[in-house]
């Protein structure tokens, strides 16, 4: 029997066979990947400053970017805010999707261009990512005429040739529950429904895996049109069978339902005589929607447009306009009851991947949920009710928070964790200072002591990503570094982080500093005019260094007095020739309060206060 069917599976896809079929027409009203592109752009350049278009990936053989379009308040960088991810086309012939996740893109900026406040309170508040088209190379294949192609095109004979036994079904090659999809339609590479050799083999499922590892949404949408089952239908995640491995229902089952049964009741059917219905989806397959719930456990619902793949043209604008409300409601869900935080290093404050678990909410089907690994974040909606976190990471104590209790509205509770064996926290840099221009290029760098670090290391580099360094050292033993060589003129940035026997800690925020010095031959590092610079750092509390300048040959005499006049101690007293010069002051054996130190030479006298603090 088994045989039979496989080769009845094979002899269907023949059928579809691009090279067999009969070519037909894409009807106009559907966006070719070319003019959705186009498309694209024209949004991003009337929105630049809340629209960034980039490519999440490529198409597994033919290496057609991916589109992605992002919407937010500051779209080129990563802020700390809820993802929200809307995508469709993982089907080439499911076409409706792509219109419906594009035509939500034109909404919502036109809408935004209108005043309209709940978009503005979207666009502020979440980052909206748009992925209208992920199985692209298949979406060209219907354009070409087989309007029954599903898959990529996959090379799964590998001879080069795009023909019948090609592709693989994107919805189909997520590892979670892949496995489970092991009847002939789905192991027959032949099969429109073909899973794949083994889950993520395909460059479009590891491009969404990649950017779910990295949002980790809050609330997902998942459109497709259907080639058979249900109509006009949002599935919720899930029901995992006993017979399958798994324990029924998913642990937020109540809340699933609730979202779906209301997303789905504010889309009107095509008839306009009822709304979009809820179904529990089941985990049977590898699909985006098992995927993104039980690793992060997003709000997530497959929805599937209208009763067909590709519906008749004048149609098409009003299923799209039909299904906004509910995407609009989804997205305005993520400011009701949900639980959120950061959870740090209690000493270092670095973000944590933390596993965030809600005792109430879980069992052993889902995956850990994580914090995200940027800015230690977590989201999750929930239902009303009260709960307990627990917060875990290998090296760290686990810590519980009991009697959360979730309304209608977010709930925050950042987190520290304590670990283990704790690394050193940021030093604080203290000279050069942020932005100082320096008229020397050799002097000694001082930043803060940090009680847990036994050794530093400094960075100082080019550019501001420390990409082109010009100096590294990871043996400093103190809190101060002197370059080996004067630094050329030009731009720097340097930071600096503690190490001990558990690690390096972070590095503290970079400063930059611009060293422009004589540069002639002649003249290098030959001060003008005798001068004394100002102690650094200032106040100090360990050591401090002076740095002078002797325009001539001379004899120099450098001392301190207390403030009452009196003299502690010599530093210099010898000839030195003309240049820049500077000594390290020791405070081992001094008591705080305020010190004067005097330069004599070149037959002038200087002198200048500082400050001891311990």
């Amino acid at each position: 029997m088994k045989i039979k069917l496989s080769l009845l599976v094979c002899l269907a896809a023949l059928a579809l066979w691009p090279g067999n079929a009969f070519p037909q027409n894409l009807p106009g009203r559907y966006h070719r990947y070319i003019e959705l592109r186009s498309a694209l752009v024209t949004l991003r350049n009337a929105h630049p400053d809340i629209v960034k278009l980039d490519t999440v990936g490529v198409s597994t053989r033919l290496g057609i970017p991916i589109l992605r379009l992002k919407i937010s308040s500051i779209p080129h960088i990563d802020q700390d805010k809820p993802a929200a991810f809307i995508c469709g086309g993982a089907h080439a012939n499911e076409v409706l999707g792509p219109e419906v996740v594009l035509g939500f893109a034109q909404d919502l900026l036109q809408r935004y261009s209108q005043g309209d406040t709940l978009v503005a309170r979207l666009i502020n508040s979440l980052e909206i990512f748009l992925i209208p088209m992920i199985n692209p190379e298949g979406h060209v294949v219907v354009e070409n005429g087989n309007l029954d192609w599903r898959k990529n095109q996959c090379d799964n004979d590998s001879n080069g040739i795009f023909n019948f036994h090609d592709g693989v079904d994107n919805n189909r090659n997520y590892d979670l529950g892949w496995e489970l999809a092991n009847d002939p339609k789905s192991t027959t590479p032949e099969s429109s429904m073909f899973r794949g050799t083994a889950p993520f083999t395909q460059s479009e499922n590891v491009a969404m895996r990649d950017f779910a590892m990295r949002y980790r949404p809050t609330v997902a949408l998942d459109y497709h049109s259907p080639a058979y089952g249900l109509s006009e239908v949002a599935y919720y995640p899930w029901y995992w069978r006993t017979s399958d491995g798994g324990n029924g229902a998913a642990p937020d089952e109540a809340l699933m339902f609730d979202i779906a049964r209301q997303f789905a009741s504010l889309i009107i059917n095509d008839q306009g005589d009822s709304t979009y219905r809820a179904r529990r989806s089941l985990v049977e397959e590898g699909d985006l929607n098992t995927y993104f719930y039980g690793n992060f456990g997003t709000a997530v619902f497959t929805v599937e447009v209208s009763d067909t793949t590709i519906q008749q043209p004048d149609m098409v604008d009003g299923i799209v306009a039909r299904n906004l409300p509910a995407i609009y409601y989804l997205l305005d869900r993520v400011f009701g009851g949900r639980i959120t935080g950061v959870v740090r290093d209690s000493v270092t404050m670095e973000p944590l991947e933390a596993e965030v678990t809600v005792l109430e909410r879980t069992n052993p089907d889902i995956n850990p949920r994580l914090s995200r690994p940027d800015n230690g974040r977590y989201n999750r909606i929930m239902g009303p009710g009260t709960y307990t976190l627990r917060f875990m990471k290998s090296g760290y104590y686990t810590r519980l928070i009991g009697g959360v209790t979730v309304g209608n509205a977010p709930v925050t509770n950042d987190v520290l964790l304590s670990p283990l064996n704790p690394r050193p926290p940021a030093p604080t840099l203290q000279y050069p200072p942020d932005g100082e221009l320096m008229n020397q290029g050799l002097f000694t760098f001082d930043w803060s002591d940090v009680g847990l670090a036994t050794h530093y290391w400094i960075e100082i580099a080019t550019d501001s990503a420390f990409s082109n360094i010009v100096r590294l050292d990871s043996n400093v033993t103190s809190s101060q570094y002197r370059p080996p060589a004067p630094l050329a003129n030009g731009r720097y940035f340097w930071h600096v982080r503690g190490g001990n026997a558990n690690g390096w800690g972070p590095y503290a925020p970079a400063f930059d500093f611009t060293v422009d010095a004589h540069t002639s031959i002649d003249d290098q590092r030959l001060p003008a005019e005798f001068s004394l610079g100002q102690n650094y750092p200032n106040p100090f509390n360990a050591q401090t260094t002076i740095e002078y300048g002797l325009p001539q040959a001379s004899y120099v005499t450098l001392d301190i007095y207390d403030i009452m006049g009196r003299y502690v101690e010599p530093l210099i007293a010898a000839n030195q020739g003309a240049g820049i010069h500077d000594v390290i002051i020791s405070a081992a054996n001094q008591s705080s309060g305020i010190y004067f130190y005097r330069l004599e030479a070149c037959g002038l006298t200087a002198t200048r206060k500082m400050l001891l603090l311990k």
